[in-house]
């Protein structure tokens, strides 16, 4: 969070509060879609120094780009919506934020409280004079639900609501009424940086904060010895960093433990990319049965697992398949410890880890052989298919493509566990929606990605399957609007192979619309005749806009030719590659995580 360093007027307006604690969040991106509801608070994004609207194709999409925004930025991120048809377009993203643990503000414009207090049967409404109605909806997938009423205490709940994300990583939702936005209220609180109000805070609430004291002293002692103990008496101890690690972004205190302490560490799935996988410590990614049987040898001589913020969720364990005994297994959540069968409740991840790492490093180090992660050679193909491009091809292929600070995205279906067999440099954020799994949400989470990972300096890749990118396709026309520069490889597969490895190999279900693919950038780009471009946008000119690259491979001769070219690996302007594979090849977790759904799928 950056240091709230501006100067402010004694009052400021309800709407300019919220822009400036957004601001101090580090938000500097607003998605979502104008409505009669909201357009009086969108006067005021136009007119804000630092925070730019990103005016999406739908809702959906809003909360999809608000999604990757929060992930590559390592805060939280935020969208508008207009009340009730729009705030409902939206709710499938949200769910997602809720699902895997992203800090997020659903902002909604909504009616003015008189219109609310006479119950007027307005547009937009259910009919029945209910103005609650869509609040209580989003209650369920938010971890906490705002709806002001007035001006008075309106700059204390917003604080509240955003403290209250951070704090849980998860989305909140925050109504402001239309006679709400221009009131005045004190703008004192602003000069004063949100506070962390737990032990596990997001980093965004560190930066200008100390990390507070232990909600429990007594507990976090009580841990630390009790891991001490298990830790002292193993002979190969091992640490496994999953998801919640990524999101509080605790995984440099991780590795410095391992670093200090000599074990080896493996990463669950939605824990990839939190390691330099090139590190001399790192043994691979742990799958449970999925695991690559190289990576399953290492972990089967573990004698203690110190899992960082698991989530176990069925495509993040092989569908609940993990090999670990709970007395030899420690887990360190958000905010609760268990150390073999010994619960230790608000002890939270970022103060048990710095405990640990000055515990365990004053103890004799662990020394193991160099860790090997798995090779990602695979077993020799059909002749037939020999210079396709392949999944068993593709993915370790891209290991030498990626660099050091990559942002990836990598869609549901087979990119998502292709992935896996990629070996990532150091640095690089890895984006996946493994717990949620909406198929179409890469391409906008990829849209946010891509505005932080533009003021970071840093490429954007995403990874989409022909199938998903058809629900979300319009947010490519937002990307080349705002002038961003991604890499945009569309697995051409013909269909839905996720869908057909699990069922339906041969089901007119799992076809879909056969697009030409090279026609999509020019689709979306400025049409000849348009000349001028929004004064509240980037500086970026049309013709500049119309500056973009398609390309179509189908070998692997091609594809290495395109990969090795320096001049596209530059992402100096948007391109997509389009990769034509054949259908029903799947990586090869896929194919096994496929089988295991399948027959959970019947009982």
């Amino acid at each position: 969070m950056s240091q709230p360093q501006k100067s402010y007027p004694a009052q400021i307006s309800v709407g300019d509060y919220i822009l400036e604690r957004l601001s101090q969040l580090g938000v500097t991106s607003l998605f979502g879609v104008p409505g009669d509801f909201n357009l009086a608070f969108l006067d005021l994004v136009e007119a804000h120094p630092s925070i730019k609207w990103v005016g999406n194709a739908n809702e959906l999409n809003a909360a999809y780009a608000m999604d990757g925004n929060a992930r590559v930025k390592r805060s939280l991120a935020a969208m508008v919506t207009t009340f009730g048809v729009g705030e409902l377009s939206a709710l499938n993203g949200v769910a997602g934020c809720y699902s895997e643990r992203i800090p997020a503000l659903h902002l909604v414009g909504v009616p003015s409280i008189s219109l609310q207090e006479g119950h007027a049967l307005l547009h937009h409404t259910l009919g029945d004079g209910n103005f609650h109605a869509f609040e209580h909806m989003s209650g369920h997938i938010t971890c906490k639900s705002t709806f002001l009423t007035e001006a008075e205490n309106a700059g204390k709940l917003i604080d509240e609501t955003l403290i209250a994300a951070l704090t849980e990583c998860r989305p909140v939702y925050l109504t402001l009424p239309t006679n709400l936005v221009h009131p005045l209220i004190s703008s004192a609180p602003l000069l004063t940086p949100l506070p962390p109000s737990s032990s596990s805070p997001h980093p965004a609430l560190l930066s200008s904060a100390p990390l507070p004291a232990p909600k429990d002293p007594e507990a976090l002692a009580a841990a630390v010895e009790a891991i001490t103990q298990l830790y002292a008496s193993a002979k190969n101890p091992v640490v496994l960093i999953d998801a919640i690690a990524e999101r509080l972004g605790v995984e440099d205190l991780v590795m410095e433990l391992v670093e200090a302490t000599g074990m080896m560490v493996f990463t669950s799935p939605m824990g990839k990319g939190t390691v330099d996988e090139r590190h001399p410590q790192f043994a691979g990614i742990y799958i449970g049965s999925i695991t690559v049987p190289s990576v399953q040898a290492l972990m089967d001589t573990a004698d203690l697992v110190i899992d960082v913020g698991p989530l176990k969720s069925d495509f993040n364990t092989g569908s609940f398949s993990y090999s670990l005994k709970s007395s030899q297994t420690v887990e360190l959540h958000i905010s609760h410890v268990t150390a073999g069968y010994a619960h230790y409740p608000d002890v939270g991840l970022r103060s048990i880890l710095t405990a640990l790492k000055d515990t365990l490093s004053a103890l004799p180090k662990k020394l193991h052989s160099q860790a090997t992660a798995a090779s990602l050679t695979h077993a020799t193909e059909d002749r037939r298919l020999a210079n396709a491009i392949t999944h068993a091809y593709l993915w370790p292929r891209l290991s030498s493509f990626f660099k050091e600070g990559d942002v990836i995205v990598g869609e549901t279906g087979t990119s998502e566990f292709g992935i896996l067999d990629t070996t990532l440099p150091k640095g690089v954020s890895l984006l996946l929606q493994v717990l949620w799994g909406s198929i179409g949400w890469s391409v906008p989470a990829t849209l946010g990605a891509a505005f932080a990972a533009r003021e970071q300096g840093r490429r954007t890749i995403l990874f989409v399957g022909d199938g998903s990118l058809q629900l979300t396709v319009q947010e490519i026309g937002t990307m080349i609007n705002h002038g961003l520069k991604p890499i945009l490889f569309v697995l051409n597969n013909d269909g839905y192979e996720i869908e057909r490895q699990i069922n339906g190999p041969r089901a007119q279900y799992n076809q879909i619309a056969r697009w030409n693919h090279q026609a999509i950038l020019s689709l979306f780009s400025p049409a000849p005749d348009a000349n001028t471009y929004p004064s509240n946008a980037l500086p970026v000119d049309v013709a500049a806009l119309r500056t973009h690259k398609s390309y179509r491979v189908s070998s692997q001769s091609e594809l290495d030719q395109l990969l090795n070219d320096e001049q596209f690996g530059k992402a100096e302007c948007i391109q997509l590659v389009e990769l034509v594979m054949p259908r029903d090849d799947a990586p090869r977790a896929l194919l096994t995580q496929a089988k295991l759904s399948a027959k959970a799928n019947q009982g």
